[in-house]
Formats: C-alpha cells, sequence, structure tokens
C-alpha cells in the first residue's frame, strides 16, 4: 500500500463513520415520529370509542377522523426519514467497499501498517455486516408506515358515519405502526453497533493516516541533499 492509498483508504473510513452516524441520527428520528404517530393513534381510538358511548357520536367520530389525518402526515414525516436512512446506509456501504478495496492492495511489508490494517479490516467487516442487515430493516419499516397510512387513508367523511370502518381502520393502522415500531427498535441497535465499530474503525484510520504523513515526512527529509560544508576562510596575511 502506497502512501497516497493508505490515505484514501482511511478516505473511505472516515466517510464511512461519517455515514453510520447520519444513519444514527435519523433512526432516532424515526423512533420518535413513530412513537408521536402511536400517540396520535390512542387519540383516534379514544374519540372512537366515546363516539359509541356518547351523545355527541357524530362530534367524536369527526375528532377521530381529524386524528386519522394527522396520522396520515406523520406517516408521510416517517416515509421520508426511511428514504433518507437508506441514502445514508447507501452511502456507508459504498465507502466500506471502497475502502476494502483499496486495504487489498496493502503493503504488508511495513510491519506497523501491516497491524494498523490487521486490526481495521475486521471492525469494517462488521460495519458492513451491520449495514447489509439494515438494509431491509428499513425497507419493511417503510411498508408497514405506508400500510398504516393506507388503513387512515381509507376513513373519508362517509365512511365516519359508520363506526365500524373507523374502527377497522383504526385496528389495521395500529398494528402496522406496531410492526413500525419494533422494526425501528431492532434497526437502532443494529446502527448502533454498526456506529460503534465505524467510530473503532475511523480512530485506527487516524492512525494509519498520522503514520502516513510522518512516513512522507521522513521520506522529504531524506531526500534533501546535505549541505556542502563551507570553504575555509583565507589565510591571513
Amino acid at each position: 500500500m502506497t502512501t497516497d492509498t493508505a490515505l484514501q483508504a482511511a478516505d473511505a473510513v472516515f466517510m464511512a463513520e461519517q455515514a453510520v452516524g447520519r444513519a444514527r441520527r435519523v433512526v432516532d428520528e424515526l423512533h420518535t415520529t413513530i412513537n408521536s404517530a402511536l400517540r396520535v393513534l390512542d387519540d383516534a381510538e379514544l374519540d372512537s370509542a366515546k363516539a359509541r358511548l356518547s351523545d355527541r357520536g357524530d362530534y367524536y367520530l369527526e375528532a377521530a377522523g381529524e386524528h386519522l389525518s394527522r396520522l396520515q402526515r406523520r406517516c408521510s414525516d416517517n416515509a421520508e426519514l426511511v428514504d433518507e436512512l437508506t441514502r445514508h446506509l447507501e452511502r456507508a456501504s459504498q465507502a466500506i467497499a471502497d475502502a476494502h478495496d483499496l486495504l487489498q492492495d496493502a503493503d504488508t511489508s511495513d510491519p506497523e501498517l501491516a497491524s494498523e490494517v490487521a486490526q481495521l479490516k475486521p471492525r469494517l467487516a462488521v460495519v458492513g455486516e451491520m449495514i447489509d442487515l439494515a438494509k431491509p430493516m428499513a425497507r419493511l419499516t417503510a411498508q408497514h408506515v405506508d400500510s398504516a397510512q393506507l388503513a387512515a387513508q381509507h376513513v373519508t367523511p362517509p365512511s365516519l358515519l359508520e363506526p365500524v370502518t373507523l374502527e377497522r381502520s383504526i385496528a389495521t393502522a395500529g398494528k402496522e405502526l406496531g410492526r413500525a415500531d419494533e422494526d425501528v427498535r431492532l434497526l437502532e441497535n443494529v446502527v448502533n453497533h454498526a456506529a460503534a465499530n465505524a467510530r473503532q474503525s475511523a480512530g485506527i484510520a487516524s492512525e494509519i493516516t498520522d503514520n502516513a504523513r510522518r512516513r512522507m515526512a521522513e521520506q522529504g527529509r531524506g531526500q534533501v541533499p546535505r549541505q556542502a560544508a563551507p570553504a575555509g576562510g583565507s589565510l591571513a596575511r
């Protein structure tokens, strides 16, 4: 591995660590937004129950419908977050692949570099495995959120006159959001594990960068020709 290749590999690791960190923050946002959607759904379920028990049934049915409209907006927010998460995971995956290809050219004749590469490769492999796990989990989350949104969309003003239709939509949306919540909890564990290994990888990459620059500096000093010895002064007369 030449010095330039070492620096390129380190840069790829830094890019992967950055992308995984961003993915982790998006997962946190997803968790918050899904919890918010579940609270909205609880409100809709409560008003739906009140509609059956109260003389003001029409009022509570309308309120439940408004909650489901809010739920649709929450689901749209979640869908956008899943898209953003997928982009970060793809960037991380590409950066890991780039780093792996560059590390394959490692020159193990340098014991120090060989040791650093040996430490880096397995950690990068773990990050790659976690990203590969996270991608289908993100897609599954998106599917469940889409199903919840579709269930909420089935509630139209005419259907509010039929409490059974409303309750069925609420139950379906609740089931799908519950699954999405489980997906995100698993995603959180996977992405956190990826982030921890990505941070460790970035630490090793920093050492590779520092050592590569030190070697470059040493080589530069070695190429500077020795300064000629000053000529002896003329003899005094």
